[in-house]
């Protein structure tokens, strides 16, 4: 959660990323010995141990006319040790070449081939012409009732949630990536009977409770979607004509959220700048209780065009749910009448009358 609320967090730290790379490397691999100080030694050992396993007497005999030639001094004595080589006879070369063996040739004669008797004759048989014959058709029965329901069981029909008919699929969409962004959580979609093309207000909650039973965005509980539901009633406001969104999309399964922290609230930010692009049509958001309040405040201090565009207008309100609305029947009217009021200028705003488009 605080995560989400850094604008960094998806962004790459090359610097850290390489440092903590070349750690690993030289903690997985280390550093080579070197060659000089380690296997100098070692060479010295290996030279004395090849030391004259190559040598014969042929390259001894090599070796000697240039030992030789060391040891002129000068050019004059050049013909007398000419005369001394031819003088000083060649030894022998102990590698003789094994002589050849003779070789012996031999006449063969092929064996003569076995009489055959009796040979039988080859007589050709002329193909007999055969007549295609008629493939009847076979016929597939149709299955019985039974066996329809096993298959259907096997390979069950996709049926088409209404969740994700034209009208409402792009928020829903919505909900499927940041369920995807936070795997192990839970985000309400938003309710059919509201749509994205039409909707002119925003209904923002604050959902410290836990999540809907039936996975979808509500004001809190019960008596709060009743509450909003009365309200909608006596004011004409009908459901397709507002949408509602939660502060922190994010819920954890069989949990309440409590009280939302500052970072929590940060962190649907991002998520409602996304829903707000979803729905082009909306100008106003009235948002339910404190933490839905500061979140809409901190959406007008964020430097964006579709705020001024559409003259986004933000209403504060009370929470429907809980402590919020715990006090004698008629602080709650008076409560319900002023929260009409904002809903009744957000219908002004845009142009909205009750029972008309």
């Amino acid at each position: 959660m605080t995560a989400l609320a850094e604008p960094d967090f998806f962004e790459v730290h090359d610097e850290d990323y390489r440092s903590a790379l070349d750690s690993r490397y030289e903690e997985g691999f280390g550093r080579g010995p070197e060659l000089d100080d380690d296997y100098g030694s070692g060479y010295d050992e290996l030279d004395k141990l090849f030391d004259g396993l190559f040598d014969d007497e042929d390259e001894d005999d090599l070796d000697a006319p240039a030992k030789a030639e060391k040891k002129i001094p000068a050019r004059r004595d050049a013909p007398k040790a000419a005369a001394v080589k031819a003088a000083t006879p060649k030894k022998a070369s102990s590698i003789s070449m094994p002589k050849a063996s003779p070789v012996i040739t031999r006449k063969v004669e092929p064996a003569a081939a076995p009489a055959v008797e009796n040979t039988p004759t080859v007589t050709a048989v002329e193909p007999t012409a055969v007549e295609p014959t008629a493939v009847e058709p076979t016929v597939v029965e149709p299955a019985s009732p039974a066996e329809a329901s096993a298959e259907e069981a096997v390979t069950p029909p996709v049926p088409d949630s209404p969740f994700f008919a034209p009208h409402i699929a792009p928020v829903n969409q919505h909900v499927e990536f940041l369920r995807k962004l936070r795997p192990g959580f839970e985000v309400p979609y938003v309710d059919p009977m509201h749509s994205v093309e039409d909707c002119r207000i925003v209904t923002l909650f604050s959902n410290n409770s836990e999540a809907s039973s039936r996975g979808v965005v509500w004001a809190g509980d019960d008596a709060a979607a009743t509450r909003l539901l009365g309200l909608q009633f006596q004011l004409g406001l009908r459901p397709e004509w507002m949408m509602p969104w939660n502060t922190h999309p994010w819920f954890t399964p069989g949990e309440a959220n409590g009280k939302l922290t500052p970072e929590q609230i940060a962190a649907g930010l991002k998520p409602l700048l996304a829903f707000l692009k979803l729905v082009p049509r909306a100008s106003a958001i009235v948002a339910h209780g404190t933490e839905a309040n500061r979140l809409a405040q901190m959406l007008l201090k964020t430097d964006n065009q579709l705020i001024w565009r559409r003259g986004l207008k933000v209403y504060k309100a009370r929470s429907l749910h809980g402590r919020a609305f715990a006090g004698s029947k008629e602080r709650q009217t008076e409560w319900l009448i002023e929260m009409g009021r904002s809903y009744a200028d957000a219908m002004a705003r845009a142009g909205l009358q009750a029972g008309r488009r």
